[in-house]
């Protein structure tokens, strides 16, 4: 009965991030099962859930690479813990997911101006 919930859940979250994915175009980028850049002292811990063919994750890890912002990337579809956590623990029904320090903020989705202005709250 969990793997038809989970099966279920995962269909559903495939039907949302699809689409969510057709309203904006993204380069390609290749996809990182863990830590994308070192981490460094001026940033807090940034986690993204992600897929891999979503193209608002890809725009979000673009934009965190670009500027070499640290972050983890986990992909809901490999990783079970990381589905689990995005499933259970956070109660995320679609993908992007960044979790920014220890869960003190929680963005669902990604907007640049979004995250850049929790990054500057949080560093308050």
């Amino acid at each position: 009965m969990r793997a038809l919930l989970k099966c279920l859940a995962l269909a559903a979250l495939f039907l949302a991030v699809l689409a969510c994915s057709t309203t904006q175009g993204g380069e390609r980028i290749p996809s990182a099962s863990s830590v994308t850049t070192s981490p460094t002292a001026a940033y807090p811990k940034i986690v993204l859930y992600t897929t891999s063919w979503c193209s608002h994750c890809k725009e979000a890890k673009e934009y965190l690479a670009s500027r070499k912002i640290p972050f983890t990337n986990l992909d809901v579809e490999e990783d079970i813990s990381a589905w689990e956590d995005f499933s259970e623990k956070y109660q995320a029904k679609s993908v992007p997911l960044i979790v920014i320090g220890n869960d003190q903020v929680i963005l669902k989705g990604f907007k640049r101006e979004t995250f850049e202005k929790a990054l500057r709250e949080l560093k308050k």
